[in-house]
């Protein structure tokens, strides 16, 4: 990310891009025990959006 960006981002103007699938739809799929792949191929998603909504449950931490 350029310097700029990042000091957009300090400022709160760059958000980055707009999720394309919710956080609490992967969270509901993965707590009725569907694998993680499987939500990736469900959702038609990256695992690159899965993983962090994820830890985000288990770990409670904010990984923006």
């Amino acid at each position: 990310m350029p310097a700029s960006a990042h000091q957009a981002k300090g400022k709160g103007v760059y958000k980055g891009r707009r999720k394309s699938v919710d956080d609490e739809e992967i969270r509901r799929l993965a707590s009725q025990g569907t694998a993680k792949a499987q939500i990736v191929r469900d959702l038609g998603d990256s695992r690159m959006t899965v993983y962090p909504a994820l830890a985000v449950a288990e770990t409670g931490a904010n990984l923006e």
